[in-house]
């Protein structure tokens, strides 16, 4: 027990996986990616995914019902799309202190929308009493190839989609009075993710590797990076943010923002340089940022800014810190 204590959550990841030897010929990936890999068929597979959100470190008391059921699903989601996967089943497990009827009512129509978006059938779960917690557990399916974190190669081009560092941005100004425009505009980022699933889906035939960004990108990315045994050079210049970012925080709190920030759920993948087009087609397909920020190298791990290169001591959300 004392060793455990000791220990922060990727610490914690590892000593489970190092410890628990239970395995099967099915399971192709197990303890170690966003999705679990099951395979069904020859060439038919089940990728799973499970999450919990409490009060507090995943919604505060100004998130509405809707905001949260759509949150705590999207998060999910996110990881299958990070898989380049398709999403078909959920489970959901919910602790409420009480049962109010609105309050219930609310945070289904906000569940029940990403369902209906995304043709996810809810087929099960539990209901218990008890402080605000909920469960949610996807199954997932390949169309074509799935994505790992392993897979990046020497001389990948490092893209994301999107925007990084509005999330963190509209939790850092959320109180703050003078901001209240801005944090209208920018808490959409906060309170409703969107996973990028049609996205996903297509990376599946591209991209070597991939990731979602829910921990901030300085720690996902170096999941990629220590699972594929490579390195990287990251240009922080070509990170998209927000416009209204710079009027809001403080520049020295930028890095913290869209490195460290964490809650974008946008992907984060590589993929060889012939595939350029093919990305720049997609962008514009669905109408998304897709930003070719860094490349794969050999071993270290550099992030440059304004030509030069910077120490970057950013160590992403830790659920133990």
């Amino acid at each position: 027990m004392q060793l455990l204590l000791s220990l922060n959550c990727s610490r914690l990841l590892k000593y489970i996986k190092n410890n628990i030897k239970i395995k099967s010929k099915n399971v192709i990936k197990s303890i170690g990616d966003d999705c679990a890999v099951i395979r069904i068929l020859p060439r038919k597979y089940f990728v799973i995914t499970t999450d919990t959100s409490l009060l507090g470190p995943h919604f505060t008391i100004d998130y509405k019902a809707n905001d949260i059921g759509y949150k705590c699903l999207a998060t999910n989601l996110s990881d299958i799309a990070a898989m380049g996967c398709i999403p078909r089943f959920a489970f959901l497990a919910i602790t409420m202190p009480k049962l109010d009827t609105q309050w219930v009512k609310s945070f289904y129509r906000g569940l029940n929308q990403l369902l209906k978006m995304h043709n996810v059938a809810l087929i099960g779960g539990d209901t218990n009493k008890g402080p605000l917690s909920i469960s949610i557990q996807v199954v997932g399916e390949n169309k074509t190839n799935i994505l790992y974190r392993d897979g990046a190669k020497i001389h990948d081009d490092i893209y994301i989609t999107g925007m990084l560092g509005s999330a963190r941005t509209a939790l850092m100004i959320s109180n703050e009075k003078k901001y209240f425009k801005e944090f209208k505009i920018l808490r959409k980022y906060l309170h409703r993710p969107t996973p990028r699933i049609n996205i996903g889906i297509e990376l599946a035939s591209v991209a070597n590797s991939c990731i979602d960004i829910s921990d901030g990108l300085a720690k996902d990315l170096k999941c990629i990076l220590s699972d594929s045994n490579k390195g990287a050079i990251i240009h922080i210049d070509k990170i998209p943010r927000h416009r209204l970012m710079k009027n809001v925080i403080n520049p020295n709190k930028m890095h913290t923002a869209i490195l460290g920030g964490g809650e974008d759920y946008e992907l984060c993948f590589t993929a060889h340089r012939k595939y350029r087009d093919k990305i720049t087609s997609l962008s514009k397909k669905f109408k998304i940022k897709i930003t070719n920020i860094g490349k794969i190298t050999d071993n270290h791990l550099s992030y440059i800014e304004n030509g030069k290169e910077i120490q970057v001591n950013i160590d992403g959300y830790d659920h133990f810190s």
